[in-house]
């Protein structure tokens, strides 16, 4: 099942950067599945990864141009959440999260 979750301004403002289960996505995932366990972060292969319960979900990806590069917006979300104290990277902004769920989800 397809399901959109939407990371608001109120997630951006409230989330902590770098922290795995209270950054903007997580805040986000916590209030659609109303629980505290949630993960989300970026994986040994540098592409993002998000689990709520234990049970991990699909982020759909993109390739970029021709060149055998992932591109993923929730990526450069998480750079950009991550590091939003640097200037040299842009404000995160409100975006929707469209994730495959896999797992029922209790």
């Amino acid at each position: 099942m397809i399901r959109l979750i939407e990371v608001t301004q109120d997630d951006i403002d409230n989330g902590k950067p770098g922290e795995c289960n209270s950054c903007a996505i997580a805040l986000a995932l916590r209030r659609e599945y109303k629980t505290d366990r949630v993960d989300v972060g970026i994986d040994d292969y540098s592409l993002p990864y998000l689990m709520v319960n234990t049970n991990p979900f699909e982020i759909k990806t993109k390739w970029k141009d021709l060149n055998i590069v992932w591109e993923s917006d929730v990526l450069d979300f998480i750079d950009c959440f991550d590091n939003q104290d640097n200037m040299y990277y842009p404000n995160p902004k409100p975006f929707t999260l469209e994730i495959v769920e896999w797992y029922k989800i209790k």
